[in-house]
């Protein structure tokens, strides 16, 4: 029971999306080719970067176009990657829109009439 409470929390914690985003790419690039595996790191970098901005940016906290972003390229990434290493690029990808889904990010979702 307290094992689904904590899934249940968890879930809706959207800080808590980036870092499975970050040990499914770490998964990802375990297991990627070594082609996969270069676009594998840059994207990793580009979420340490946005979660931890606060070091260097005037803005601290992620972005949500940049995990928008992130997603999109992990979108294409899957398309290049097979097996196992496609598992955890997709699953990195669901949590980035999970992500932002929940609130995550410091912008607020746009509204169609602006």
């Amino acid at each position: 029971m307290a094992d689904e409470t904590s899934d249940r929390e968890r879930d809706h914690d959207p800080d808590d999306h980036l870092k499975r985003v970050r040990e499914g790419l770490q998964q990802a690039t375990d297991t990627a080719d070594r082609t996969v595996e270069s676009q594998l790191n840059s994207i990793t970098a580009g979420v340490f970067e946005e979660q931890e901005g606060h070091l260097t940016q005037p803005d601290p906290g992620p972005k949500r176009d940049r995990i928008a972003e992130v997603a999109e390229k992990l979108d294409g990434l899957a398309d290049q990657a097979t097996g196992e290493t496609r598992d955890h690029i997709l699953t990195a990808r669901e949590h980035c829109r999970a992500y932002l889904a929940e609130g995550g990010g410091d912008e607020q979702p746009r509204n169609e009439s602006e």
